[in-house]
């Protein structure tokens, strides 16, 4: 006799608001989470360089992560002082 078992369980709806949107880029702070994938850092960087010479974004502070693994606490203490946040890229 074979037992055939379904794992699919009820989705989690977890209300979570969207950030406030900024008034302006201008003088904002810019955060980055490398996550280490080819070439995320170097494609957030160029972002931001744009953002910087569009609309006149600030200081850029860029972080590291492992691909799987969480970001340190330093990290994140010191992303969280940004304006806003690019975090990782897909395959």
């Amino acid at each position: 006799m074979t037992r055939l078992y379904d794992p699919t369980a009820e989705p989690r709806i977890t209300p979570t608001p969207l950030a406030t949107r900024l008034q302006s880029l201008g003088g904002a702070r810019a955060g980055i989470l490398d996550n280490g994938k080819a070439n995320a850092g170097t494609l957030m960087l160029a972002v931001t360089k744009i953002l910087q010479e569009r609309y006149g974004v600030g200081e850029v502070v860029k972080r590291d992560k492992p691909v799987a693994g969480p970001p340190s606490a330093e990290a994140l203490d010191a992303l969280a002082r940004c304006d806003f946040v690019l975090v990782g890229s897909a395959d």
